[in-house]
Parts: C-alpha cells; sequence; structure tokens
C-alpha cells in the first residue's frame, strides 16, 4: 500500500481526511501527525477568547475524525524532514517513512528571538498556543492586579486579538477595568495596503478602549513590562506576541527548496518544487508562482480541496489534476470583540453587527463540516 503521511493539524489536512472518509484514498495507509488532540478552527479563537464560543464549540477531535475515516493518528511533533530518505522524525525520535508526503504544520511567530519574547509572550502561532491567553487573563485580574494588557502586531491578528482581550476582561472584571494595548512596529496598521479597513480598525479600537501606539517596536520584555527601542517601558501583566508568520527549523533543515523566508517552495500543484513526493499547504508553503499569497486561514481553506484531489492522484502514482491559483482578493472578516465584525473585501471595508452574524455563520457551517466526521459520517 501507499504510505501517505499527513504532517500537522492544519486547515488543509481537514480536507484530506474527509477525502479519505469518502474513499478517495483506496488502498493508501494514511497516517496523521499532530502535535494535540484537538485542533481549533482558527476563525473562532479570537470569539474564544472573548467569552463568545466554548472551547467544544470549535474544536476537531483529530484523533476521533481520522478513525472515522479509516486513518491512524500519531501524537506527535515532527522534529526533521529528511526528504532525501523519504523519512520524517520526531521529537521523540521515532521515524515514519512516506511514499508521499504533505506538510500543513504551520508556522511560528517573527521577533521571538528577542530578549525575553519567548519566555514572557504568549504566541499566536502555532494556533494551539492561543488556548494560554484566557487563562492568563483571568490569573492576573484573580491576583487583584489593574491588569495590563500589550498586543504586539498590528495585522488581522492582532486587531482581532486586542479586542478579544478586551471583552474577556470586560467579562471577568466589567467595563473600564484594565488597560489594553496595540503596538504596530511599522507606521501604519495592516502593512498600509488597506486604508478603508485601517481607518475601519482604528475607529473600532477606539470604540473598545484600545490605545494604539503605530512606529513602536519592542526591543525586549520581561515578566511584567516590555521595554520598546526608543527606550519606552510599558507595563504589561500579560504579552501577546502576534506578529507575522516565521518559518520553522522543521521546514528551514528538511533539504527542500525553500523560499526566501524558509517556507518549503511548491508549485501550483501544492507539490514541492525540489521533491515530487512531497506537498505542503496553508502557513508551511509558498507558491512558487504567486510568491505574496498572504499566509492566512482563508487561503489554507481554499487550498484544501486541491491539496486532497492532488495527494489521491499521487498516491495512485498518477499526475495531480488540480491547479492552485490563489484568489486575486479575500473577504476577510475581523471579531471586534463587541458583538461587531470588520468585513473587508479588497479596497472596501465596512463594520457592524450584520458583519459579525455573517462571520458567525460561515465560521460554524466550516466547524459543522468536518465535525461530523468525529462520528464516523461519510
Amino acid at each position: 500500500m501507499t504510505r501517505l503521511v499527513l504532517l500537522g493539524s492544519g486547515h488543509a489536512h481537514l480536507f484530506v481526511l474527509e477525502g479519505v472518509a469518502r474513499g478517495a484514498f483506496a488502498g493508501t495507509d494514511v497516517t496523521l501527525v499532530a502535535p494535540v488532540r484537538y485542533q481549533a478552527y482558527s476563525g473562532m479563537v479570537p470569539g474564544m477568547i472573548a467569552g463568545v464560543y466554548g472551547v467544544e464549540q470549535l474544536s476537531f477531535d483529530l484523533t476521533a475524525i481520522a478513525g472515522g475515516a479509516g486513518a491512524r493518528c500519531v501524537s506527535g511533533t515532527g522534529h526533521r524532514i529528511r526528504a532525501d530518505a523519504a523519512r520524517i522524525e520526531l521529537a521523540d525520535g521515532s521515524p515514519i517513512e512516506y511514499d508521499v508526503l504533505s506538510v500543513a504544520t504551520g508556522s511560528t511567530v517573527r521577533g521571538i528571538e528577542r530578549p525575553g519574547v519567548a519566555e514572557y509572550a504568549l504566541q499566536v502561532k502555532p494556533i494551539e498556543r492561543a488556548a494560554e491567553i484566557a487563562p492568563a487573563l483571568a490569573a492576573v485580574v484573580r491576583a487583584g492586579e489593574e491588569p495590563s494588557v500589550v498586543v504586539v502586531g498590528g495585522g488581522a491578528a492582532g486587531i482581532e486579538l486586542a479586542c478579544a482581550a478586551r471583552a474577556r476582561l470586560r467579562l471577568l472584571a466589567g467595563a473600564g477595568i484594565g488597560a489594553v494595548t496595540l503596538l504596530e512596529a511599522a507606521p501604519r496598521l495592516l502593512g498600509g495596503r488597506l486604508p478603508l479597513a485601517e481607518r475601519v480598525a482604528c475607529r473600532a479600537l477606539a470604540r473598545n478602549r484600545v490605545t494604539l501606539r503605530t512606529g513602536a517596536e519592542v526591543a525586549s520584555a520581561s515578566a511584567t513590562s516590555v521595554r520598546l527601542t526608543d527606550g519606552t517601558e510599558l507595563p504589561a501583566h500579560v504579552l501577546i506576541w502576534a506578529t507575522g508568520p516565521a518559518s520553522t527549523d522543521l521546514l528551514r533543515t528538511s533539504g527542500m527548496a525553500l523560499d526566501p523566508q524558509g517556507f518549503l517552495a511548491v508549485d501550483d500543484r501544492l507539490r514541492s518544487v525540489s521533491h515530487p513526493a512531497v506537498f505542503a499547504a496553508g502557513d508551511a508553503a509558498t507558491p512558487a508562482r504567486w510568491p505574496d499569497t498572504p499566509k492566512s486561514g482563508v487561503y489554507a481553506v481554499r487550498e484544501g480541496p486541491v491539496l486532497c484531489a492532488n495527494l489521491a492522484a499521487a498516491c495512485r502514482s498518477a499526475e495531480p489534476p488540480e491547479m492552485y491559483r490563489p484568489q486575486p482578493r479575500s473577504l476577510a472578516l475581523l471579531n471586534t470583540g463587541d458583538g461587531r465584525a470588520i468585513l473587508s473585501y479588497g479596497p472596501l471595508a465596512t463594520s457592524g453587527r450584520w458583519a459579525m452574524a455573517l462571520k458567525d455563520r460561515i465560521d460554524r457551517r466550516f466547524v459543522r463540516r468536518f465535525k461530523r466526521l468525529e462520528s464516523g459520517e461519510r
């Protein structure tokens, strides 16, 4: 039997497991290697932190999904991909050999090498780390502190998490308690590429009493504060690190072709440009023809069906049939933690409760689609 290994619990692999359940991988021995049993859907994580959703509403039981599909689930984290030997090595030292490999291991965040950041900051990538944020906020409130929360990163994730932290503080201690500050090293939010969305986001931050500081780069962090490069020190009982995606040692040491930032370079079939038995999707991959494809869940989800079809073909020793072409613009919906959401599409942007209702409907539909696989539905 062809040995297919799915390394990582990225959203694109949910589509592959769905394909396994439907019989698209007959004659294939499928193994999922996942660092956690319960994987959160990234689109609803800010809502979880804000207190809108319970953990169980946005989590997939990967062991149940894999088992129901007829695949094997191995609990573990990839330590080394030895692409020339068609083998991966897990963190515990155990090896797994493959005929076809799919990588959806996500990314980490930029800047964690700065003094104190890796030790004291709560990271949002990989996504399972975000589950630490709400308990950290609760612990500060229980300790009787006047909570001071600092979120670093002025992209979509940073905006959502700053608003979510404010919403959680309202639940824990009431309106007006604590300070939430959003720091962005650049002069503009959202990379300066979406001026209207930036204006809408600034209004949402102000409405939620989140202090915004642009041109503010963090030099170091401690248990109770952050120091900026200009020497300013800000209190930070809870520090949330939501900067842009960064590659991991797993990818950089794989021996496969990489993009300049260290992510796996893939062709328009989501196949490694250097090792045709390896496919990749989500944050771990950069399409060589479209190197500026954003590393966000919206794009990973679009890659999922293409990845599934092409992996199924590769396991039959057939040419992958589906071409991935990233959409030129995407619908973005950012939860602002106050019953509203920001909607942006290309240069357009607005906000309102209707936008949050739309986001909630889309997110719940996605979760329902794959949670049903936990019971063996196909």
